[in-house]
Formats: structure tokens, sequence, C-alpha cells
């Protein structure tokens, strides 16, 4: 398998993380939702999968932008995201994209390895 070096790495969570989300817009009509709970499974800087016992208004040609809030290391993170795919197993996963700047990319970045070096020492002992 080549390795792509602008391909991100993608960190899965053993345990999931609490989140928390709001839809701001579905296809060109802007909402301003209620706060959801969700649970991120796995996140990148370009994206994440999140879960969530909602189901979302996701279809093909209507875009769904929402903003998702999340602690890592007791930092808040508080990140735009869009839905691009849904798939109904117990209760839903959902596929976001996140475009993020350099700097939110570097911060996250930042904040999992921290993340995933406090999991290694845990386990350590």
């Amino acid at each position: 398998m080549r390795y792509k070096r602008k391909d991100y790495f993608r960190y899965d969570f053993k345990e999931p993380v609490e989140a928390y989300f709001r839809i701001h817009r579905v296809g060109i009509k802007e909402v301003n939702s209620s706060k959801g709970e969700a649970r991120i499974i796995n996140i990148s800087p370009h994206g994440m999968k999140l879960n969530t016992n909602l189901d979302l208004p996701h279809q093909d040609g209507h875009e769904v932008k929402l903003s998702i809030s999340f602690s890592l290391n007791g930092q808040p993170f508080l990140l735009p995201g869009t839905i691009v795919w849904k798939k109904k197993v117990a209760e839903f996963n959902y596929g976001i994209y996140m475009d993020l700047d350099e700097s939110e990319s570097k911060k996250l970045v930042e904040a999992l390895k921290v993340y995933s070096n406090n999991q290694e020492s845990r386990n350590e002992t």
C-alpha cells in the first residue's frame, strides 16, 4: 500500500468521545437546531465518524452544515462540518467532512497526540 504524504492520519478512539452538535443549514435553508448528543468514533483534520441516535436530514443534493463541540485533554473544540454519508446501524453513523484552516488542523493534531500519549500511559499502568 502506498502512503500519501498529504493524507492525514485518522485516530480511532478506543472509547468514543462525547460530543454535541447543532445543525446550521439544510440545503439553502438556514436553521438553528437544538443541541444533539453524539459520540466521535474516529477523527482526522479532514473529517470524523460521528455516532448518534438521531436521524439527521442527510439527502443527496441537500448539504447539511453543522458545528460539533467536544473536548480533548480539557481543551474545548468547536468545529464546522458537512455530512457526506449516513449509515443506519443500531443507531446512526455519519461521515463528517471538516474544512479546517491550518491553525485549527494543527491544534487538533497536537491535542490528538497528547490524548494518544495519555491513553498509552494509562494502558501501561
